[in-house]
């Protein structure tokens, strides 16, 4: 007779824009998945409750009661409830000491979820925060491995360093909100036609950014002139921008974590999905430097491995 692997914890991904969630069994394999455009700014205080039932309810209607762990900015402070910054380093075990708990409606009923909670960093004086990457960089490291760097490219992309299963140091760059802002809001949008990539006009503004001298607001203006004196199409330029935020992106990243006194740089890993992560892979080829893509769902890993330092499952 065939056994077919029962639930053991459902997972969330509750963010700013979306809500994912995975049904897991013990093994941490994904038996259902389920995704909705309800990220939190797009609920009232009062609303997370009914989208936590609607979304979950069908599962918990066939399984019954499964534990519930979530990662992202659910637990901001415009989520349902605040979970405390871990500072680093630390590590998975560390982050499940402090998961904030919602609690149920009824007495004496179990929490209806658990919230993993935020990093912090203090970079020469100044904090820097994360929410969700933490949980996929869990899921991604090798824990016994060297020291290693995680990209996770987005509209603040993180650079995330780790060493021996432990978040060490972060660095946020606002590389996707900068070029939306400038896309529409500057003179820089003024000559872009149409947004399909253009891959010569993106390596181009990327091998100038690696390669100038001078630092990312002294070319930013480029995007226009280049256009202006037809060395980039009207239809390129965007993808000109583009090339011309990473690769300062990557230029500084480089240069912060090549100081410190290592023989070699650490090892590169990605982290996402679709063409971002695509154009993020061109950047390190052109910067000659090899960038490994982390496959899988790291994020279910994450959550798994704090359940389980949470006792939780």
């Amino acid at each position: 007779m065939k056994h077919h692997p029962k639930p053991c914890l459902i997972g969330l991904d509750w963010g700013t824009s979306s809500f994912r969630g995975w049904l897991l069994d013990k093994e941490g394999r994904i038996m259902e998945t389920v995704r909705a455009d309800l990220g939190i700014l797009k609920i009232s205080d009062e609303g997370f409750s009914d989208v936590y039932h609607n979304q979950l309810n069908p599962w918990i209607e066939d399984h019954g009661k499964l534990p519930v762990i979530a990662s992202g900015m659910i637990g901001s402070r415009q989520g349902w409830l605040e979970a405390p910054y871990v500072a680093c380093p630390s590590g998975p075990e560390e982050l499940a000491e402090q998961l904030a708990y919602v609690p149920a409606e009824g007495m004496d009923q179990p929490p209806l979820l658990a919230i993993v909670p935020g990093m912090n960093h203090w970079n020469d004086g100044v904090p820097d925060v994360m929410r969700g990457e933490e949980t996929q960089v869990f899921g991604a490291m090798d824990e016994e491995g060297q020291r290693e760097i995680y990209i996770l490219p987005g509209t603040h992309s993180k650079w995330v360093v780790t060493q021996e299963g432990r978040i060490e140091d972060f660095v946020t760059f606002m590389s996707g909100e900068l070029f939306s802002v400038l896309k529409e809001h500057s003179i820089l949008g003024r000559l872009m036609k149409g947004d399909e990539d253009h891959q010569e006009s993106f390596d181009r503004g990327c091998s100038q950014a690696l390669e100038s001298p001078f630092g990312l607001l002294s070319q930013l203006f480029s995007a226009r002139t280049m256009g202006l004196f037809q060395q980039v199409e009207e239809e390129g330029i965007h993808s000109f921008l583009s090339g011309l935020i990473l690769g300062s992106e990557l230029k500084e990243a480089f240069s912060r974590f090549s100081s410190r006194k290592e023989k070699e740089f650490p090892s590169l890993k990605l982290i996402g999905e679709g063409r971002l992560v695509e154009s993020y892979q061109r950047a390190f080829q052109l910067a000659g430097h090899d960038c490994e893509m982390v496959s899988g769902t790291p994020t279910t890993v994450g959550l798994m491995k704090m359940a389980r330092f949470a006792s939780i499952i």
